[in-house]
């Protein structure tokens, strides 16, 4: 028999974008990753990609949704993103390429340069 946090957690599932998958480049905490995964998970992305330079992750997805400190940060959203690590931005775009996934990529904006707004 499943708990009710269980089928609420199958309900939010139906309504997550399986074609968006957010890319994480570098980030230099655990804290940062945390709070993306919170938010990719109140969006409705089902993935998140990690580039971690910093091998700030363990290797497997089950060892994240394990940790204490990313439970926490992400008020448990680890449980339900999925997460998949590279070690560098070449390789995740190769995965992605492979994959047939188109790219659009966001930054700060930069003085004197045109910035586009996405909707």
């Amino acid at each position: 028999m499943k708990t009710n946090l269980r089928i609420k957690a199958d309900k939010a599932k139906q309504n997550r974008c399986k074609n968006l998958i957010a890319v994480l480049e570098n980030p230099k905490t655990i804290e940062n990753i945390g709070s993306v995964v919170r938010n990719i998970d109140a969006l409705g992305v089902e993935k998140l990609y990690v580039i971690d330079g910093y091998k700030l992750l363990p290797g497997t997805w089950q060892e994240m949704r394990d940790r204490n400190s990313l439970k926490k940060i992400s008020v448990s959203a680890i449980k339900w993103s999925f997460v998949k690590t590279f070690k560098n931005t070449e390789d995740c775009i190769n995965y992605l390429n492979k994959k047939n996934f188109i790219s659009m990529v966001t930054s700060p904006h930069i003085k004197s340069k045109n910035n586009i707004t996405l909707d």
